[in-house]
């Protein structure tokens, strides 16, 4: 995930080799942990946040495609309960740094976010809360 904070701070854009790595990852740990019924795992863990989310970037791009691809690896490697966990924590996260940015330049904050930052942020803040 660091490494994908690092390409979107840079040009707003997360490699899909980068997903695809992640993806593999995601393969090799549901088949080591559950056999080859973890290809099915693998699949609906991969597809669910992609179906969630395709909502939210198709009706106004309140999201970007390179971060519905990221909560789709993370969920094929932390497991759904993580995953939802990492999406409420970094959307609140996100919403405060608007807050703040807004209230300091007191006008609507009209920049994009580099929201995989958030994203990470609260995949680390569900890590040390447990």
């Amino acid at each position: 995930m660091t490494v994908a904070v690092l390409f979107d701070a840079r040009s707003y854009k997360i490699p899909n080799q980068l997903i695809i790595l992640g993806y593999l990852a995601g393969i090799y740990i549901n088949l080591t942990e559950y056999g080859m019924i973890g290809m099915k795992f693998f699949i609906i863990e991969a597809a669910w946040p992609i179906i969630g989310l395709s909502l939210l970037y198709f009706l106004g791009k309140q999201i970007g495609a390179g971060d519905v691809k990221l909560y789709s690896v993370m969920a094929t490697l932390v497991g759904a309960r993580m995953t939802v966990d990492t999406m409420i924590t970094s959307v609140m996260l996100a919403g405060v740094a608007i807050l703040v940015v807004s209230l300091y330049e007191r006008q609507i904050m009209r920049r994009n976010l580099h929201f995989s930052f958030y994203i990470t942020a609260g995949f680390l803040l569900q890590q040390f809360s447990k």
